[in-house]
């Protein structure tokens, strides 16, 4: 089955967690379960902070918001990344545009 096109990501789309995902932490890294398919992923440590901050779902400008502010990083920089990071994660239906 090909796998399907993720959806543009704009700033004011609401991102929450996929419901069928299990995680756990190891060591440094966050491991990730898509229980249904049978897929395992794994996050570092930005990306498990990522994972964590989507516990209640908030808009990506909100995210990255966050996360600039966080880590002290230009903006744009932490945009462009994290919409990478989301954009995978939505292919991989781990996380949904609400």
């Amino acid at each position: 089955m090909p796998e399907r096109a993720a959806p543009a990501i704009a700033e004011d789309a609401r991102i929450s967690r996929g419901t069928s995902v299990l995680t756990a932490l190891v060591n440094d890294e966050m491991v990730m379960m898509d229980v249904p398919r049978g897929h395992y992923y794994g996050l570092d440590r930005i990306g498990a902070d990522i994972w964590s901050r989507l516990e209640t779902p908030l808009s990506f400008a909100a995210l990255v918001d966050g996360l600039a502010a966080d880590y002290d990083a230009d903006r744009d920089d932490i945009a462009k990344d994290v919409r990478r990071l989301l954009t995978a994660m939505l292919r991989h239906r781990v996380v949904r545009i609400d």
